[in-house]
């Protein structure tokens, strides 16, 4: 690994105009000796690209070098553009490898790709993944929910590949449209693209739903395919050996200790053109030092994504995060669509409420008392009638803030602002 470390960042500081001044007089003679380069972070890529339009200073090839542009999806802030070249995209694609065959899927399945066709990485680097272990894909972009359905349904698709948000979407629209049959062929459900599958409540809302396997892996456009699911255990393994991988305080340097969350700072060793070096990738995860229940040897996330730093909220002085709400949430039958909104009283308060959709409005009290009781923290709960709020068919929008003040990230010292 150590070699491989040094043969990229000797290439990289070559000609990689972006990262030749983190790099330049470093020598790196272990893999702790990385943590000596600064990280870096979207923002910073996104400076640069705004900086030396279109593509940014990120590039260690001439632009014809390069076959593949995506760009990120917005949800967190500005787009940013991505480019691979040939032998980085061939790297994807054995890292979506390890996440289809950490699946089961193999030459007998036909996996459904339910993500638009456009420039986003999901629908892609999946196609690919899939192709990569011999199965057959269908494409169901450009669909809307009852035509996947159907389509599902017609070719007896055995895995699907979507957000989790979307999974259950999907097969509420099979039980209102009397397409549950649609369901039955699929054993393998494949989730990305935002923090869920990996909370215990929704991975069991799922499976339930679809009475399937579901399978979480995590990854970025400007990083790649780090995370592959864990069968046994649940949540997601670090693939270690394409990624170094590093958990530290949100807005620090500083590594947290076993059992305390923290932001993944990920080093791709396999992608040059458009390499990842100590990258702050914005992600929360748990640092755990105990092997998964099978004894896997690469690093396990049990609890994959818990969120990201930028979903992060200080409400009177608790760190709230969206997929904790989520969590509880799930953990109710007959629950909707949901929105969580953080504003302001006019005293100045910050405060949070959860609009939901519920068959049973009574419920409302229970889901509060639940939420106080995890969160430690007072949540308004709005109960709606089903089919109010806007149904995901991605990425889900889900949190809205509406705090008069500034809202109180941590800065890269640690400290509040």
């Amino acid at each position: 690994m150590l070699e491989r470390l040094d043969g990229l960042l000797a290439e990289v500081a070559r000609s990689n105009a972006f990262q030749r001044d983190r790099l330049e007089r470093i020598e790196v003679r272990s893999l702790d000796g990385l943590r000596q380069i600064a990280a870096v972070d979207k923002d910073d890529l996104l400076r640069d690209q705004h900086a030396h339009p279109p593509f940014g200073r990120n590039l260690t090839y001439p632009l014809e070098r390069y076959v593949h542009l995506h760009q990120t999806s917005g949800t967190s802030g500005s787009t940013l553009r991505v480019l691979d070249t040939q032998e980085d995209w061939a790297w994807w694609r054995a890292c979506l490898r390890e996440v289809f065959e950490a699946a089961g899927v193999g030459p007998t399945d036909l996996v459904a790709l339910a993500y638009s066709f456009g420039p986003y990485i999901q629908f892609w680097a999946s196609y690919e993944g899939a192709d990569a272990v011999g199965a057959n894909r269908i494409a169901l972009g450009g669909m809307d929910s009852v035509q996947r359905l159907e389509t599902i349904r017609e070719y007896a698709a055995t895995t699907l590949v979507c957000t989790p948000s979307y999974a259950i979407r999907l097969a509420k629209v099979a039980d209102q449209k009397g397409l549950l049959d649609a369901l039955s062929s699929v054993r393998k459900i494949i989730c990305t693209g935002e923090p869920g599958a990996s909370l215990p409540a929704v991975r069991a809302q799922i499976e339930t739903l679809w009475e399937a396997c579901c399978f979480d892996h995590a990854g970025l456009s400007e990083v790649g395919a780090f995370g592959y699911p864990c069968a046994d255990g649940g949540g997601v393994h670090v693939n270690e050996r394409e990624f170094i991988v590093e958990i530290v305080a949100p807005g620090s340097e500083d590594p947290v200790a076993d059992g305390e969350v923290g932001e993944l700072i990920v080093t791709a060793i396999g992608r040059t053109g458009f390499p990842a070096v100590r990258y702050r990738t914005g992600d929360v995860v748990e640092c755990c030092e105990r092997r998964c229940p099978a004894g896997h040897t690469d690093r396990w996330l049990p609890g994959g994504i818990l969120g990201r730093t930028d979903d992060m909220v200080v409400i009177r002085g608790m760190n709230v995060f969206p997929s904790a709400i989520e969590q509880v949430l799930r953990e109710f039958d007959e629950l909707g669509e949901f929105r969580i909104t953080f504003y302001s009283e006019p005293s100045a308060m910050d405060e949070v409420k959860v609009e939901v959709e519920l068959e049973q409005p009574r419920q409302g009290r229970a889901i509060q008392a639940r939420l106080r009781t995890r969160l430690g923290l007072r949540v308004r709960i709005v109960p709606l009638q089903p089919g109010v709020l806007p149904a995901p068919s991605g990425k889900a929008r889900r949190v809205v803030d509406l705090r008069t003040m500034p809202p109180r990230r941590l800065s890269r010292d640690g400290r509040q602002n």
